[in-house]
């Protein structure tokens, strides 16, 4: 094996993959800044590049049925890591019929009023239409296009009803077991990520919240002492 591959970086958490598709999940966690130390995962407190940063976990469906190159398709999402345990609990409750799904569209529109837009599904079913039993229940799939972003009263923004256009669409199909395993290495991976993050965020956050309080302790003070001097 080529030395510089062997060496190479990977974010890649799990896949599973088989000659036809491939569905792989990846660390795309982040820590809270230790104004937010208690929470662990940021959630938007500061921004990079003009984005506000999540602590996410990435998931990617390819689609190489019709070949490899240009003809794989390859779609993305991104999910918070409390939804992938979310997914977990409802293989090891032993849910025999689930479904669910989320959608988001972010970044600047273009020339066309069009933003980056994305829908994520998951359900299982036990039966086909016809009352076979199903070998492979669970169904992932991820579609990436565009839409109309709209803003909200709260300052948030959704897509605007019927404005989706789809560029790339893929999905997979999948055992008890092999979601399963998938699920539950990205779960392990959240709970080490989260004890390597917390004792240096946890410390630096108490430090600031100490520090914090006994200034304004002090400013108070003062004024106690000399009500007038402002």
């Amino acid at each position: 094996m080529n030395q510089s591959y062997q060496n190479k970086a990977s974010d890649q958490i799990c896949k599973i993959q088989n000659d036809k598709k491939l569905i792989s999940f990846h660390d795309r966690l982040r820590a809270a800044p230790n104004t937010s130390y208690a929470q662990l995962h940021a959630k938007g407190e500061f921004s990079e590049n003009n984005h506000k940063v999540h602590s996410l976990i990435g998931v990617s469906i390819q689609d190489y049925s019709n070949g490899t190159g240009e003809r794989n398709i390859i779609t993305r999402f991104h999910l918070a890591p409390e939804q992938i345990q979310f997914f977990l609990t409802r293989i090891t409750a032993g849910f025999q019929e689930f479904e669910w799904s989320i959608s988001k569209i972010f970044g600047e529109p273009d020339q066309y009023g069009y933003s980056t837009a994305q829908q994520f599904s998951i359900s299982r079913h036990s039966r086909t239409s016809d009352g076979r039993e199903m070998k492979n229940p669970w169904r992932l799939q991820i579609v990436n296009g565009r839409g109309i972003k709209v803003k909200n009263r709260n300052g948030g923004s959704y897509m605007q009803s019927g404005s989706f256009q789809m560029e790339k669409n893929a999905f997979i199909q999948l055992a008890d077991i092999d979601l399963y395993l998938l699920l539950k290495r990205v779960d392990s991976y959240i709970s080490e990520w989260e004890h390597c993050i917390a004792q240096p965020l946890i410390t630096s956050g108490k430090e600031l919240l100490v520090n914090q309080q006994t200034q304004r302790q002090q400013v108070q003070q003062q004024f106690q002492q000399y009500p007038y001097a402002a």
